[in-house]
C-alpha cells in the first residue's frame, strides 16, 4: 500500500484552517495547508480585525465631542480617511505576522484546489494524495439579485475598509451585526447614515430589549433606521447611488447617498464562490473564492446552505471533515477555532471521537455600547423550562460605569429551575460588555448558578462587579431567598 503524501490536508487558511494546522502539526502529523492566495481568511482581511480597528478610530473621533464637557480642549479637526485606511492595514499586517507561528512545521501552498477522488486532489497542475482532508473554505458576503445593482456599484465588508475618502452619506442595507457596527462607525466619523432592514427590528437574533436599546442609541446619534423594508432597485445618480426601497405597506421610497454598503448575510464558499469582476463599487475585487472544489468526486454532500456535516464535523465522506463558515451554522471566528480542535481530534485520533457542543456559544456585536449574548432569550427559555426567572441590572448601577461616564445599557440574566437556579442565558448592553461574557459562559458550561457568581469575590471598582450585583438581585427575588424568609419566620415563631 502506497502511503499518502500527507496525513492531513486543510483547504482554507482562515481562522479554522490555521488553528487546525497548528494543532495537527503539534500532534506530529504531516500537514498541507492550502489557500487560494493568502492566509488569514475573511476575519483578518475583511472582518473582525479591520472592522474593530475602524470602530476604535471612530470611537475616538466620537469621544472628542465629549472632551469639552469633561474640561478638555479638543484638537480634533476632521477625518483623514486615507490615514485611517493605512492604520487598518497596519493592524492587519501586525496580526498576520503574529499568525505565522501557526504554520511552523506546516507545508503551505497557494492556488486552486479540487478533488479528483476521495483521497486524491489537484493543486494547480499538481496531483497529490492525503489520508484525511479538512475543508475550511469560509464564506463570502451575500449579494442578492437586485435590479440595477451591478451597474450602480456597491460595497461589502471586502472593500469598505479600502476607502481613502470619507463619504458624506451612506445607505447600509442590512441591520445585523455587520450592518449596525459599520453604520455606527461611519456615523461617528461624520457620515450621514441610513440603515435599511428587512426584519422588523435591528439585530433580530438578539433579545428584543437589546434590539430596542441599540436602535434607540443609533437614532440618538443621527442614524436613520427603516425596518420592514428591502432594496428592490438601484441606479446611478449624478455622482451618487439611488436606491428604491419597498416597505411593509408596499410603498416605494426613493433614497440617495454617496455610497451603498451591503450587509445582508453570508454564503459558504463551496463551488464557484463570489467572483464578480463586473462590479463597479469602490475598490471592487475579484474575491477569493474556491473555484470547482469538485466535491462530487469526493462524495461530499452539500447544499446552498453549506457542506453537510454530522455532530463529529464529518461529511458524507468518512475521511473528510468540514468546519467554520462553510458548514453554515455559527459563523464566528471563535466557533471556527473551537471546531478546529474537534475536527483535528476526530480526524487524527478517531478512537477518541468528540461531538461538537453548541450549548454555550457566546457572541458580541461591537457597537458602542457593545452587545454581548450567550444562551437563551426569555422566550426561548419559557419554551424549554417550566420555571424561568429573569434578573436585570441597569448599567448605570455599576460604579465603574459611572466613573467612566458610560451609563447606557443593562445586564439581563435568564435562569431556569425552581430550586437550583441555573443560568441559561445572558444579554448585555454596555461599554466593554463582551469582556463580561467569559465568566457567564464558564458558569453556564459547568452548570453553575447565580449563587455561585454571588459567592465569588469580584474586584472593586470593575465592570465585573455588575455580574455580582445582578446575581444579588436575582438572589433577593429568587426561590432561595423565599425559602430563607420562611425559615426566618419559623425561627422567629419558635423563639417566641
Amino acid at each position: 500500500m502506497v502511503r499518502a503524501q500527507y496525513d492531513l490536508t486543510i483547504i482554507g487558511g482562515g481562522s479554522a484552517g490555521l488553528t487546525a494546522a497548528h494543532l495537527a502539526q503539534a500532534l506530529g502529523s504531516k500537514v498541507l495547508l492550502i489557500d487560494k492566495e493568502r492566509l488569514g481568511g475573511d476575519c483578518l482581511h475583511y472582518g473582525c480585525v479591520p472592522s474593530k480597528s475602524l470602530i476604535h478610530v471612530a470611537r475616538m473621533a466620537w469621544q472628542r465631542q465629549e472632551d469639552v464637557r469633561l474640561g478638555l480642549i479638543p484638537p480634533y479637526e476632521g477625518v483623514d480617511m486615507a490615514r485611517v485606511s493605512a492604520y487598518i492595514q497596519h493592524v492587519i499586517a501586525r496580526v498576520a505576522d503574529e499568525e505565522k507561528a501557526y504554520t511552523e512545521g506546516v507545508t503551505v501552498r497557494y492556488g486552486d484546489v479540487s478533488f479528483i477522488s476521495p483521497t486524491r486532489l489537484r493543486l494547480n497542475d499538481e496531483e497529490f494524495s492525503s489520508d484525511k482532508v479538512l475543508i475550511a473554505t469560509g464564506s463570502h458576503p451575500a449579494v442578492p439579485a437586485i435590479d440595477g445593482l451591478q451597474a450602480t456599484g456597491y460595497m461589502t465588508n471586502e472593500d469598505v475598509f479600502d476607502l481613502t475618502a470619507l463619504p458624506a452619506s451612506m445607505i447600509v442595507a442590512g441591520g445585523g451585526p455587520v450592518g449596525v457596527e459599520l453604520a455606527q462607525a461611519f456615523g461617528h466619523l461624520g457620515t450621514k447614515v441610513m440603515i435599511i432592514q428587512g426584519p422588523g427590528r435591528l439585530l433580530p437574533r438578539e433579545d428584543p430589549e437589546v434590539s430596542e436599546a441599540i436602535a434607540g442609541i443609533l437614532k440618538s446619534e443621527g442614524i436613520e433606521i427603516i425596518t420592514n423594508a428591502r432594496v428592490v432597485k438601484t441606479y446611478r445618480g449624478a455622482g451618487t447611488k439611488k436606491v428604491v426601497v419597498a416597505n411593509q405597506e408596499k410603498q416605494m421610497l426613493w433614497l440617495e447617498a454617496d455610497e451603498l454598503l451591503l450587509a445582508l448575510g453570508r454564503e459558504p464558499n463551496i463551488d464557484g464562490g463570489h467572483s464578480d469582476t463586473s462590479r463597479q463599487g469602490t475598490g471592487a475585487r475579484s474575491g477569493s473564492e474556491y473555484r470547482g472544489l469538485n466535491l462530487e468526486a469526493a462524495g461530499v454532500r452539500y447544499s446552498k446552505k453549506g457542506i453537510m456535516v454530522d455532530e463529529y464535523l464529518q461529511t458524507s465522506a468518512a475521511h473528510i471533515f468540514a468546519l467554520g463558515d462553510v458548514i453554515g451554522n455559527y459563523q464566528f471566528t471563535h466557533v471556527a477555532s473551537y471546531q478546529a480542535g474537534v475536527a483535528v481530534r476526530n480526524a487524527l485520533v478517531p478512537i477518541f471521537k468528540q461531538k461538537v457542543d453548541y450549548r454555550v456559544v457566546p457572541w458580541c456585536t461591537f457597537t458602542d455600547p457593545e452587545v454581548a449574548r450567550v444562551g437563551l432569550t426569555v422566550s426561548d427559555a419559557l419554551r424549554q423550562y417550566k420555571y424561568v426567572h429573569v434578573s436585570k441590572l441597569p448599567w448605570a448601577a455599576i460604579d465603574r460605569a459611572q466613573t467612566s461616564g458610560e451609563r447606557r445599557g443593562f445586564i439581563k440574566l435568564v435562569m431556569a429551575g425552581k430550586k437550583k437556579e441555573e443560568i441559561v442565558g445572558a444579554h448585555i448592553v454596555g461599554s466593554g460588555a463582551g469582556e463580561l461574557l467569559g465568566e457567564i459562559a464558564l458558569a453556564m458550561q459547568h452548570h453553575l448558578t447565580v449563587n455561585d457568581i454571588l459567592k465569588t469575590i469580584h474586584p472593586y471598582p470593575t465592570l465585573g462587579t455588575g455580574l455580582q450585583q445582578v446575581a444579588f438581585a436575582a438572589y433577593l427575588n429568587g426561590p432561595q431567598t423565599e425559602r430563607n424568609r420562611k425559615l426566618v419566620s419559623l425561627m422567629s415563631r419558635l423563639r417566641s
